[in-house]
């Protein structure tokens, strides 16, 4: 049972992570008027919020039947480019936003590989795995564009 209770204050902190993350990237995509910085920014956020409404499902079923799950990833993909972006540069704030968008991915896959390795029900690890790839994901996504402003 103190297994259970551990993992269900593990998974209340990713819920409470994922939604700070999804207000960080709400705000920097309201904050920036470049419309590449827009659409990555809209896009993390609406998977960060996927995540979130997944993490409460199984929240909810562990606290109430001690079951996993099932979460098969997201289903949210990025725009593509549109022709205006290329025009248009991020300004140091956006950059700026960026850059700590890295250092928030860098701590999902961290907590998330953690939380993979610390249950033993199978469909937990692949549910756990699969968010960790997903943040794996976000990060290429926010480096790449870092990449190509520097």
């Amino acid at each position: 049972m103190s297994e259970n209770k551990e993992m269900l204050d593990a998974i209340m902190r990713a819920i409470e992570l994922e939604k700070e993350t999804f207000d960080f990237y709400t705000k920097a995509e309201h904050k920036t008027f470049n419309p590449a910085g827009k659409r990555i920014f809209k896009w993390l956020a609406k998977t960060e919020e996927g995540h979130y409404l997944k993490l409460n499902d199984l929240h909810n079923s562990l606290n109430e039947s001690g079951r996993w799950v099932y979460y098969g990833g997201s289903t949210f993909d990025l725009a593509p480019e549109g022709s205006d972006e290329q025009a248009v540069s991020f300004d140091t704030d956006d950059v700026e936003a960026l850059k700590i968008a890295q250092g928030i991915e860098l701590r999902g896959i961290a907590y998330y590989k953690e939380l993979a390795a610390k249950t033993n029900d199978p469909q937990g690890k692949a549910m756990m795995e699969t968010l960790r790839n997903e943040e794996i994901e976000h990060l290429r996504v926010v480096t790449e564009k870092l990449d190509r402003l520097n």
